[in-house]
Order: C-alpha cells, then sequence, then structure tokens
C-alpha cells in the first residue's frame, strides 16, 4: 500500500506538461546570403520587436545581448533581414541562432531559430545549407 501512496506522490509533484506550462515553442527562422551577407529573416508580426539574440558556432563563437529596455529594441519586420550586431560569421561553421521577440512586457514573447552551415565557394561568394530541426 505505502509503495501505491509514494508513487502517486511522485507523479502528482512531478506533473506533466500542459498548455499552462512555461516550454518555449521554437518556431523556424531562415537564414539566407543577401549581399555576401549572412541574413535571418522571421515572419514577424506587427508591433513586435526584438528582446534577445543568441548566436553560436560549433567553433566556440558565442553572443548574447538582450534589450529590456523597451526603447531600445529593435523593430522587427516580416522579410526583412534582422540585425546581426556585428557577429562574424565565418565560412566552414556551423550556427545556431536565435531571436526572441516581444510585442509587450505583458504578452509572452516568440522563439526564432535557425540551424545552418556556411561555406564560400572559390569566388568568395557565401553560401547556406540551412539545417531543420
Amino acid at each position: 500500500m505505502n509503495k501505491w501512496i509514494l508513487s502517486g506522490a511522485i507523479l502528482l509533484l512531478t506533473g506533466c506538461p500542459g498548455p499552462m506550462d512555461p516550454v518555449t515553442l521554437m518556431l523556424p527562422a531562415q537564414a539566407a546570403v543577401v549581399d555576401n551577407r549572412v541574413c535571418i529573416t522571421v515572419p514577424a508580426e506587427e508591433g513586435e520587436k526584438v528582446f534577445s539574440v543568441q548566436f553560436g558556432s560549433d567553433a566556440g563563437q558565442e553572443m548574447y545581448k538582450t534589450f529590456g529596455d523597451a526603447d531600445k529594441q529593435l523593430k522587427a519586420v516580416k522579410g526583412v533581414c534582422l540585425p546581426t550586431f556585428g557577429f562574424a560569421f565565418q565560412p566552414d561553421n556551423t550556427y545556431a541562432v536565435y531571436y526572441r521577440l516581444e510585442k509587450s512586457a505583458t504578452e509572452k514573447g516568440r522563439l526564432f531559430a535557425a540551424r545552418f552551415s556556411l561555406t564560400q565557394d572559390n569566388n568568395g561568394r557565401l553560401q547556406i545549407v540551412q539545417y531543420q530541426r
């Protein structure tokens, strides 16, 4: 009997993910090369701004920025390249890029992610191979 009570208590305490759990859903961002530079686009909605960005590579490059002050948040526009804040994308590396967009401090933001490899052809033109999750 004690086994069943203990098992039931463990299940009740650990629970299962549900609709009110703060599990963040990652949405796909698109990586492309525009004017021989990395361009990340997302399907931004009207009024969304960049709250945070995180870039990382398999070579150990990393950058993380947050913009808690609404006046410093940059507007995100659907189909327009998001800022990369001077991050040096290098050929022959694999990258993961994350952007969190928010409309206001009271609304839940959306997280966009892109994973891709960057290569360079013999003419110096950059090329991207994008990976799906």
